[in-house]
């Protein structure tokens, strides 16, 4: 069953206040950040921040997602559907803070099943069984897949491909993070206490490529636009990675990038607050506006930035800003 609610009003970025009182500066335009001769959506100066919601959920158990059509939030037990300024609908769901959003539908597990639910509300249906619930669950058009930890020393990816369960990676150690686009499961796998690889695999499955093996702290993320991006928690470095993982590059340095998002650009929010770069090595990095509240998760399409913010115990609060194709400084 769908329920409808009043959106939540939008404040102006130039009028809102921080915890210490302070007005946030007007977002700006990040002039001369794109490659020559590409318009690309952006957030325009004086952009409002949209507050779509305030919920008495962890912003640590919780899943955000955007496509072209609205925003999704997915809690323990709701999943909402938010159009900025014009729709909230919310739905039940169960284990919402491990579920997905694919083209279509939201997918999640309970019950030794995996359900999903149109994207807009309506009737639950069955995928298919899966006896214990995955560390998290992942979407990319219809293609779904997830992470499984058959035992602390073991974990596999697994995907359905409408008729059976398939193993993509079984892997003797721990795969700390994972991401589908493409059709294609990205993940860093730790091989021993000091290495760690990026790895790719078809979802449909086959042939497991990696990248060179690297040391220190694993990327908490990554996030695939083309490319594939993760911040390098030892060098303080956001690192590009081509599709094929044969080739990187540096897109920006000593900047704490984490967590990331990246769709048309990349949206790094850390402890000084929001920031927006291009996708090319040396782009500038341009901030968009401070916050005195913890973000623990970004999201990205052409149409919106969205965000959660950490706003106490078992607080979590959802923000947005609608990009443009405005180019005036």
């Amino acid at each position: 069953m769908t329920s409808r609610t009043t959106p939540v009003t939008a404040a102006s970025v130039n009028g809102a206040r921080d915890k210490s009182g302070a007005a946030p500066q007007s977002s700006i335009f990040a002039v001369d950040n794109s490659l020559p001769g590409i318009r690309e959506p952006h957030v325009t100066r004086g952009s409002p921040v949209l507050n779509l919601l305030a919920d008495g959920t962890s912003a640590y158990r919780a899943t955000l997602s955007v496509d072209e059509d609205a925003i999704y939030l997915l809690t323990d037990h709701v999943a909402h559907r938010i159009v900025p300024g014009e729709t909230h609908d919310q739905f039940p769901i169960e284990n919402g803070g491990g579920a997905a959003v694919s083209r279509s539908h939201v997918v999640f597990w309970s019950q030794g099943m995996l359900w999903q639910i149109p994207k807009v509300g309506g009737k639950v249906s069955r995928v298919t069984a899966l006896e214990h619930q995955p560390q998290f669950l992942m979407a990319a058009g219809e293609a779904i897949a997830w992470l499984d930890m058959k035992s602390r020393a073991e974990f596999r990816i697994q995907s359905f491909d409408g008729k059976k369960i398939l193993t993509l990676v079984a892997h003797a150690g721990r795969i700390e993070t994972a991401t589908l686009s493409a059709g294609r499961v990205f993940f860093v796998a730790r091989d021993n206490s000091t290495s760690w690889r990026i790895g790719s695999v078809s979802v449909l499955g086959g042939e497991v490529t990696y990248a060179a093996p690297k040391g220190g702290p694993t990327p908490a993320k990554i996030a695939v636009a083309g490319d594939v991006y993760y911040y390098d928690v030892q060098t303080n470095h956001l690192q590009k990675l081509s599709f094929d993982l044969e080739r990187e590059e540096t897109v920006a340095t000593d900047f704490i990038c984490s967590p990331l998002a990246v769709a048309v650009r990349v949206y790094c929010p850390n402890i000084e607050g929001m920031f927006e770069l291009a996708r090319h090595s040396g782009a500038k990095i341009m901030p968009l506006f401070p916050s005195s509240e913890r973000i623990t998760a970004v999201a990205a399409s052409t149409r919106y930035l969205t965000w959660l913010n950490d706003a106490g115990p078992d607080r979590l609060s959802l923000r947005a800003i609608r990009l443009s194709l405005d180019d005036t400084p």
